[in-house]
Order: structure tokens, then sequence, then C-alpha cells
């Protein structure tokens, strides 16, 4: 099977774009195995936040029921206190709590879920990928390399099929090789056949004259003979 390579520079500039690719590529698949881990990160960072808040809440809930119940007493009269502001604070405080508490929740579930989806959308394509990257490519690098090498071989090896300064794009023919003595021994005897049996523009060509001419006479026959 061949090949019609016009230009060695194009399948050059191919190999560097195509090694460019591998490592923007490899790059690329560097920084989203990051981006993962920093996920991971950032989830274990957010769970234990979630839970000191709840932690706190809590604090907040047994302070909020401590002052309820002080307040709570009846005053020296006898009349019961007013216990809104007490009582606000409390339900506010479990708000909180409850808020703190689903955030925990929400938190484990996308630690559960989240290796999940990694190994389902990532892993899978990842790894076909990365043994394109650490086996496919560099073998094709290295074949495209070998065939680089041995074009500049034969186009070393071929001087007389090299362009010349024309713009035309033909490339220039190889000159012609010397010929030997019995060639143009040949080629003389070829130019001189063809010039006796050629027409001619006035009278066709001399065999087609030598063949026209009368016989001689029988007189002249004998005179020819004796001759």
């Amino acid at each position: 099977m061949s090949a019609d390579v016009r230009s060695i520079a194009a399948v050059v500039d191919w190999h560097a774009a195509l090694t460019n690719y591998g490592d923007g590529l490899s790059e690329a698949m560097a920084g989203v195995d990051l981006e993962i881990r920093r996920a991971f990160d950032w989830l274990g960072e957010q769970l234990a936040r979630w839970q000191r808040a709840v932690r706190d809440c809590e604090e907040e809930v047994v302070r909020a029921k401590a002052e309820l119940a002080q307040r709570k007493f009846p005053t020296w009269d006898g009349r019961d206190p007013d216990c809104t502001v007490q009582e606000k604070a409390l339900r506010l405080a479990k708000a909180r709590q409850e808020h703190a508490e689903e955030k925990v929740e929400t938190v484990r579930r996308w630690i559960g879920r989240l290796p999940k989806m990694i190994d389902e959308m990532f892993t899978g394509p990842s790894r076909r990928l990365k043994s394109i990257l650490e086996a496919d490519l560099p073998n094709a690098l290295t074949e495209v390399t070998r065939r680089i090498g041995a074009l500049e071989s034969y186009a070393g090896l071929r001087p007389d099929y090299a362009p010349g300064p024309s713009t035309s794009g033909v490339p220039t023919p190889p000159a012609p090789l010397p010929k030997g003595k019995g060639e143009e021994e040949s080629s003389t005897e070829d130019a001189v056949q063809s010039a006796v049996l050629s027409p001619s523009p006035l009278r066709g060509g001399v065999g087609e004259g030598l063949e026209k001419q009368p016989p001689l006479p029988p007189a002249a026959e004998g005179t020819r003979e004796g001759a």
C-alpha cells in the first residue's frame, strides 16, 4: 500500500501537533484527578463543619431551655411572667439545630454517592483514555518518527526528483543517461533511414523518386552490362 506524501514538513508538523495533543490531554486528566480529590476533601471539610454546628446548636438549645425554665417562675405578686422572648430564642435554636443536622445528612449522602458517580461517568472512560495515552499514542509517535526518517532517507537518495527553483510545483525530470557507442551508431542509422524514406516536400521522398524512375532502354542496358 503506497502513500502520496507531498510534504515531509507537513508530516513533521503533524507529529509535533500529536505530541502537543498528548501532553495537553495528560495535563487535563491530571487536572480532573486533582479536582476530584479536592471535591472529596471539600465534602470532608463540610461534614466536619456541620457536625461542629450541630454540637453548637445543641448547646444553644440547652441554654435557651434553661433560660425559658428560669423565666417561667412566677413573680413576687403571683403573676405568670412573659416568656415570649425566651420561647422565640428556643424555637430559633431548635431551627438552627435541625438545619445543621440536615446539612450533615446531605453531606453524608454526597460522600456516599460521589464515588459511584465518578466510577460510572469518569473512571471507566478515563482508564481507557489513559491506556491510549500510555501505550497507543507513544507507539503511534514512534511509528510516525520512523516513517519520517524513511521519507527523509528516500528524499536524500533521490535528489534528481527534488523540485527546482520554479514555483509551478512540477518536479524537474531526471537528466537522460549518456548513450553508448552502439546506441549512437543505431541512432545514426535510424536518422539516415528516416531521411531516405520520408517524403520530400517538393517531389516526394528519395526512395519514392528512385522507385518511379523509368526503365533504361535495351541499348543502355547493354552498355551498362559491358561497363
